[in-house]
Protein backbone atom coordinates (compact mmCIF):
# COMPACT_ATOMS: atom_id res chain seq x y z
CA UNK A 1 0.00 0.00 0.00
CA UNK A 2 1.32 3.52 -0.78
CA UNK A 3 -0.23 6.20 1.11
CA UNK A 4 0.07 9.65 -0.90
CA UNK A 5 -0.91 11.91 1.66
CA UNK A 6 -3.31 12.79 4.40
CA UNK A 7 -7.15 14.80 3.93
CA UNK A 8 -7.79 16.81 6.48
CA UNK A 9 -11.28 17.34 7.13
CA UNK A 10 -13.93 18.40 10.28
CA UNK A 11 -17.02 16.81 11.53
CA UNK A 12 -20.03 18.93 9.56
CA UNK A 13 -21.58 19.43 13.23
CA UNK A 14 -18.61 20.55 14.73
CA UNK A 15 -15.30 21.96 14.85
CA UNK A 16 -13.73 18.00 14.70
CA UNK A 17 -10.70 17.43 12.82
CA UNK A 18 -10.39 14.33 10.94
CA UNK A 19 -6.78 12.91 9.01
CA UNK A 20 -7.71 10.62 6.71
CA UNK A 21 -5.11 8.54 4.32
CA UNK A 22 -5.35 9.15 0.71
CA UNK A 23 -4.14 5.64 -0.81
CA UNK A 24 -2.05 5.94 -4.03
CA UNK A 25 -2.23 2.22 -4.65
CA UNK A 26 -2.30 -0.93 -3.15
CA UNK A 27 -2.43 -4.46 -3.73
CA UNK A 28 -4.63 -7.26 -3.55
CA UNK A 29 -2.59 -10.00 -2.99
CA UNK A 30 -3.56 -13.04 -0.56
CA UNK A 31 -7.13 -10.80 -0.94
CA UNK A 32 -10.59 -12.64 0.58
CA UNK A 33 -13.77 -11.85 -0.31
CA UNK A 34 -16.99 -13.48 1.42
CA UNK A 35 -20.94 -14.20 0.42
CA UNK A 36 -21.34 -10.88 2.42
CA UNK A 37 -19.34 -9.01 -0.16
CA UNK A 38 -17.11 -8.20 2.76
CA UNK A 39 -13.87 -7.93 1.26
CA UNK A 40 -10.35 -7.53 2.91
CA UNK A 41 -6.91 -8.21 2.47
CA UNK A 42 -2.87 -8.28 4.30
CA UNK A 43 -2.55 -5.06 2.03
CA UNK A 44 -5.89 -3.64 1.31
CA UNK A 45 -6.40 -0.34 3.72
CA UNK A 46 -9.61 -0.39 5.67
CA UNK A 47 -10.97 3.07 5.10
CA UNK A 48 -14.11 3.80 7.02
CA UNK A 49 -16.98 5.34 4.80
CA UNK A 50 -19.32 6.15 7.80
CA UNK A 51 -18.55 7.60 11.62
CA UNK A 52 -19.89 8.77 15.18
CA UNK A 53 -18.15 11.82 15.69
CA UNK A 54 -15.76 11.20 18.73
CA UNK A 55 -16.31 15.08 19.81
CA UNK A 56 -18.14 13.48 22.95
CA UNK A 57 -20.34 17.37 22.77
CA UNK A 58 -21.55 16.13 18.96
CA UNK A 59 -21.68 12.38 18.66
CA UNK A 60 -23.64 12.81 15.15
CA UNK A 61 -23.48 10.35 12.40
CA UNK A 62 -21.72 11.42 9.06
CA UNK A 63 -20.28 10.14 5.83
CA UNK A 64 -16.80 10.63 5.62
CA UNK A 65 -17.39 12.38 2.19
CA UNK A 66 -19.44 14.87 4.01
CA UNK A 67 -16.58 16.34 6.05
CA UNK A 68 -16.01 19.67 5.44
CA UNK A 69 -12.55 19.70 3.39
CA UNK A 70 -9.49 21.75 5.63
CA UNK A 71 -6.49 20.74 3.80
CA UNK A 72 -4.32 18.36 1.94
CA UNK A 73 -0.84 17.43 3.34
CA UNK A 74 1.68 15.31 2.61
CA UNK A 75 3.18 12.12 3.99
CA UNK A 76 6.38 14.25 5.90
CA UNK A 77 3.32 16.39 7.03
CA UNK A 78 1.68 13.77 9.47
CA UNK A 79 2.87 14.65 12.63
CA UNK A 80 3.03 18.54 12.40
CA UNK A 81 1.89 19.89 15.43
CA UNK A 82 -0.57 22.00 13.37
CA UNK A 83 -3.10 18.71 12.96
CA UNK A 84 -2.34 16.91 16.36
CA UNK A 85 -6.27 17.75 17.00
CA UNK A 86 -7.13 15.92 13.98
CA UNK A 87 -8.32 12.04 14.63
CA UNK A 88 -6.36 9.61 12.59
CA UNK A 89 -9.23 7.59 10.65
CA UNK A 90 -6.99 4.50 9.95
CA UNK A 91 -7.80 3.39 13.71
CA UNK A 92 -11.42 4.29 13.75
CA UNK A 93 -14.44 1.21 14.09
CA UNK A 94 -17.70 1.89 13.96
CA UNK A 95 -19.30 -1.15 16.57
CA UNK A 96 -22.53 -2.74 15.96
CA UNK A 97 -23.85 -0.82 18.59
CA UNK A 98 -23.27 2.51 16.68
CA UNK A 99 -24.85 1.32 13.99
CA UNK A 100 -28.15 0.11 15.75
CA UNK A 101 -28.17 3.61 16.91
CA UNK A 102 -27.38 4.99 13.81
CA UNK A 103 -30.75 3.44 12.57
CA UNK A 104 -32.76 5.14 15.08
CA UNK A 105 -31.36 8.77 13.44
CA UNK A 106 -31.72 11.42 11.36
CA UNK A 107 -29.40 9.79 9.92
CA UNK A 108 -31.02 7.16 8.18
CA UNK A 109 -33.32 9.27 6.35
CA UNK A 110 -33.51 7.26 3.32
CA UNK A 111 -33.88 3.98 2.44
CA UNK A 112 -30.36 4.36 0.44
CA UNK A 113 -28.36 5.53 3.63
CA UNK A 114 -30.24 3.04 5.43
CA UNK A 115 -29.42 -0.01 3.44
CA UNK A 116 -25.27 1.01 3.28
CA UNK A 117 -25.91 1.22 7.42
CA UNK A 118 -27.61 -2.44 7.47
CA UNK A 119 -25.25 -3.81 5.03
CA UNK A 120 -22.21 -2.42 7.64
CA UNK A 121 -24.42 -4.05 10.15
CA UNK A 122 -24.87 -7.40 8.71
CA UNK A 123 -20.94 -7.71 8.20
CA UNK A 124 -20.44 -6.47 11.55
CA UNK A 125 -22.49 -8.93 13.23
CA UNK A 126 -20.76 -11.55 10.51
CA UNK A 127 -17.62 -10.85 11.94
CA UNK A 128 -18.60 -12.78 15.31
CA UNK A 129 -18.37 -15.84 13.05
CA UNK A 130 -16.56 -14.91 9.55
CA UNK A 131 -13.36 -16.68 10.74
CA UNK A 132 -14.36 -19.15 13.21
CA UNK A 133 -17.27 -21.98 11.66
CA UNK A 134 -17.19 -23.30 15.05
CA UNK A 135 -18.83 -20.07 16.47
CA UNK A 136 -22.34 -19.26 16.79
CA UNK A 137 -24.39 -15.90 17.37
CA UNK A 138 -26.26 -15.46 21.03
CA UNK A 139 -29.38 -15.82 21.29
CA UNK A 140 -29.49 -12.08 21.28
CA UNK A 141 -27.52 -11.28 18.56
CA UNK A 142 -29.10 -13.86 16.47
CA UNK A 143 -32.41 -12.17 17.34
CA UNK A 144 -30.77 -8.79 16.25
CA UNK A 145 -29.43 -9.83 13.14
CA UNK A 146 -32.20 -11.43 11.75
CA UNK A 147 -34.23 -8.30 12.14
CA UNK A 148 -31.43 -6.49 10.24
CA UNK A 149 -31.61 -8.87 7.18
CA UNK A 150 -35.61 -9.18 6.99
CA UNK A 151 -35.52 -5.30 6.67
CA UNK A 152 -32.17 -5.88 4.25
CA UNK A 153 -34.62 -8.05 2.16
CA UNK A 154 -37.37 -5.06 1.92
CA UNK A 155 -34.82 -2.58 0.96
CA UNK A 156 -33.09 -4.53 -1.85
CA UNK A 157 -34.34 -4.82 -5.20
CA UNK A 158 -32.60 -7.47 -6.92
CA UNK A 159 -32.34 -6.23 -10.30
CA UNK A 160 -28.59 -6.56 -11.36
CA UNK A 161 -27.11 -10.11 -10.89
CA UNK A 162 -25.02 -8.57 -8.17
CA UNK A 163 -27.94 -7.29 -6.41
CA UNK A 164 -29.60 -10.92 -6.84
CA UNK A 165 -26.25 -12.86 -5.40
CA UNK A 166 -26.82 -10.56 -2.52
CA UNK A 167 -30.68 -11.12 -2.40
CA UNK A 168 -30.00 -14.96 -2.20
CA UNK A 169 -27.24 -14.70 0.29
CA UNK A 170 -29.46 -12.87 2.77
CA UNK A 171 -32.21 -15.42 2.35
CA UNK A 172 -29.26 -18.31 3.35
CA UNK A 173 -27.87 -16.58 6.44
CA UNK A 174 -31.89 -16.33 7.08
CA UNK A 175 -31.66 -20.25 7.21
CA UNK A 176 -34.87 -19.89 4.09
CA UNK A 177 -32.77 -21.58 1.99
CA UNK A 178 -35.82 -22.91 0.10
CA UNK A 179 -36.03 -19.07 -1.09
CA UNK A 180 -32.24 -18.80 -1.77
CA UNK A 181 -32.17 -21.69 -4.06
CA UNK A 182 -35.56 -20.37 -5.85
CA UNK A 183 -33.85 -17.10 -6.25
CA UNK A 184 -30.49 -18.76 -7.87
CA UNK A 185 -32.39 -21.14 -9.83
CA UNK A 186 -34.25 -17.38 -12.06
CA UNK A 187 -30.64 -16.30 -12.38
CA UNK A 188 -28.68 -16.62 -15.71
CA UNK A 189 -25.10 -15.62 -16.19
CA UNK A 190 -22.87 -16.41 -18.28
CA UNK A 191 -20.30 -14.55 -16.37
CA UNK A 192 -17.64 -17.05 -14.68
CA UNK A 193 -17.14 -15.24 -11.35
CA UNK A 194 -20.90 -14.33 -11.36
CA UNK A 195 -21.55 -18.39 -12.00
CA UNK A 196 -18.80 -19.73 -9.20
CA UNK A 197 -20.12 -17.58 -6.67
CA UNK A 198 -23.95 -18.07 -7.74
CA UNK A 199 -22.77 -22.42 -7.39
CA UNK A 200 -21.48 -21.97 -4.06
CA UNK A 201 -23.95 -20.05 -2.34
CA UNK A 202 -26.38 -22.55 -3.65
CA UNK A 203 -24.00 -25.56 -2.45
CA UNK A 204 -24.03 -24.15 1.03
CA UNK A 205 -27.87 -23.40 0.87
CA UNK A 206 -28.12 -27.12 -0.09
CA UNK A 207 -26.53 -28.78 2.85
CA UNK A 208 -28.26 -26.14 5.22
CA UNK A 209 -25.62 -23.65 6.04
CA UNK A 210 -26.15 -20.55 7.05
CA UNK A 211 -23.21 -18.88 8.33
CA UNK A 212 -21.03 -16.73 6.14
CA UNK A 213 -17.87 -18.39 4.15
CA UNK A 214 -14.92 -17.44 2.48
CA UNK A 215 -15.70 -17.80 -1.56
CA UNK A 216 -12.53 -18.52 -2.06
CA UNK A 217 -12.74 -21.63 0.56
CA UNK A 218 -16.07 -22.87 -0.42
CA UNK A 219 -16.41 -25.98 -2.81
CA UNK A 220 -18.79 -26.09 -5.56
CA UNK A 221 -21.02 -29.10 -4.51
CA UNK A 222 -23.05 -31.89 -6.43
CA UNK A 223 -25.66 -34.27 -5.75
CA UNK A 224 -25.87 -38.11 -6.52
CA UNK A 225 -29.14 -39.47 -6.24
CA UNK A 226 -29.77 -43.49 -6.53
CA UNK A 227 -32.22 -44.45 -9.57
CA UNK A 228 -33.54 -47.24 -7.44
CA UNK A 229 -33.66 -46.23 -3.82
CA UNK A 230 -33.26 -42.41 -4.06
CA UNK A 231 -30.17 -42.48 -1.85
CA UNK A 232 -28.45 -38.80 -2.06
CA UNK A 233 -25.03 -37.62 -1.45
CA UNK A 234 -23.83 -34.13 -1.62
CA UNK A 235 -20.39 -34.23 -2.84
CA UNK A 236 -17.70 -31.77 -3.69
CA UNK A 237 -17.76 -31.30 -7.49
CA UNK A 238 -14.16 -32.61 -8.17
CA UNK A 239 -14.64 -31.25 -11.72
CA UNK A 240 -14.78 -28.21 -10.16
CA UNK A 241 -12.04 -28.12 -7.63
CA UNK A 242 -8.24 -27.19 -8.59
CA UNK A 243 -6.61 -28.01 -5.99
CA UNK A 244 -3.21 -29.06 -5.81
CA UNK A 245 -3.72 -31.61 -3.17
CA UNK A 246 -5.96 -33.55 -5.55
CA UNK A 247 -9.21 -34.36 -3.70
CA UNK A 248 -11.26 -37.71 -4.35
CA UNK A 249 -14.22 -38.90 -2.89
CA UNK A 250 -13.87 -41.56 -0.25
CA UNK A 251 -15.84 -44.58 1.35
CA UNK A 252 -15.34 -45.29 4.92
CA UNK A 253 -15.57 -49.14 5.05
CA UNK A 254 -16.70 -49.40 8.81
CA UNK A 255 -19.35 -46.89 8.80
CA UNK A 256 -20.51 -47.18 4.90
CA UNK A 257 -20.26 -43.38 3.97
CA UNK A 258 -19.07 -41.08 1.74
CA UNK A 259 -16.43 -37.89 2.74
CA UNK A 260 -13.91 -35.90 0.54
CA UNK A 261 -9.99 -35.88 1.43
CA UNK A 262 -6.66 -34.97 -0.89
CA UNK A 263 -5.29 -38.00 -2.37
CA UNK A 264 -1.91 -35.93 -2.38
CA UNK A 265 0.32 -34.57 0.50
CA UNK A 266 2.90 -31.93 0.48
CA UNK A 267 6.48 -33.55 -0.20
CA UNK A 268 9.06 -33.15 2.01
CA UNK A 269 12.40 -32.35 0.44
CA UNK A 270 14.48 -35.29 1.44
CA UNK A 271 11.32 -37.88 0.17
CA UNK A 272 10.75 -36.25 -3.08
CA UNK A 273 12.26 -34.04 -6.04
CA UNK A 274 7.93 -33.64 -6.62
CA UNK A 275 6.19 -30.85 -4.66
CA UNK A 276 3.51 -33.27 -3.98
CA UNK A 277 3.46 -37.04 -3.25
CA UNK A 278 0.35 -39.53 -2.84
CA UNK A 279 -1.46 -39.75 0.89
CA UNK A 280 -0.67 -42.90 2.12
CA UNK A 281 -2.90 -42.83 4.99
CA UNK A 282 -6.45 -41.10 4.67
CA UNK A 283 -8.26 -40.86 8.13
CA UNK A 284 -12.50 -40.88 8.12
CA UNK A 285 -13.57 -37.59 9.42
CA UNK A 286 -16.30 -39.38 11.12
CA UNK A 287 -14.87 -43.01 12.82
CA UNK A 288 -11.09 -41.44 12.76
CA UNK A 289 -10.24 -44.84 11.25
CA UNK A 290 -8.11 -45.58 8.14
CA UNK A 291 -9.95 -48.38 6.45
CA UNK A 292 -10.94 -46.42 3.33
CA UNK A 293 -11.15 -46.88 -0.25
CA UNK A 294 -11.86 -44.32 -2.96
CA UNK A 295 -15.21 -44.37 -4.26
CA UNK A 296 -16.71 -43.08 -7.45
CA UNK A 297 -20.11 -41.92 -7.44
CA UNK A 298 -20.83 -42.20 -11.14
CA UNK A 299 -20.20 -45.81 -11.78
CA UNK A 300 -20.25 -47.71 -8.61
CA UNK A 301 -22.72 -49.38 -6.53
CA UNK A 302 -25.66 -47.87 -4.41
CA UNK A 303 -24.19 -47.76 -0.72
CA UNK A 304 -28.16 -47.96 0.32
CA UNK A 305 -29.44 -51.05 -1.82
CA UNK A 306 -26.34 -51.81 -3.07
CA UNK A 307 -28.20 -52.20 -6.75
CA UNK A 308 -28.92 -49.02 -8.23
CA UNK A 309 -26.40 -46.34 -9.88
CA UNK A 310 -25.98 -42.98 -8.74
CA UNK A 311 -27.26 -40.39 -11.11
CA UNK A 312 -26.54 -36.22 -11.24
CA UNK A 313 -29.21 -34.08 -9.65
CA UNK A 314 -29.26 -31.12 -12.75
CA UNK A 315 -30.15 -28.45 -9.31
CA UNK A 316 -30.31 -25.56 -12.21
CA UNK A 317 -32.74 -26.84 -14.78
CA UNK A 318 -34.74 -29.66 -12.91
Amino acid sequence: MKIAGFKISKCPYCSQLYKNRIIASYNTLNSRYYSDGYFEGDFIPKMPSIIKCINSSCGIFFKIEEGKFVAEVGVEDFDNPKWNNAYYLAGYKISPIDLEEALSTDFCKDAETEKAIRVLLLRKYNDNIRYDKKQNFTPTVKSMFLTNIDRLIKLTKPEITAEKLFFAELYREKGDFASCERILKSLKTEKDNEKRIKEKIFSQAKVKDDKVFNIYLVAIKIEYKCDNCGDSHILFDLSKLNHPLDYKHFKCLNENRLFEAPSKIFAREKESKNTFVPCDNTICPFCGGSDVEIFEPEIQDCLNCKSGKYKIVDWFNK
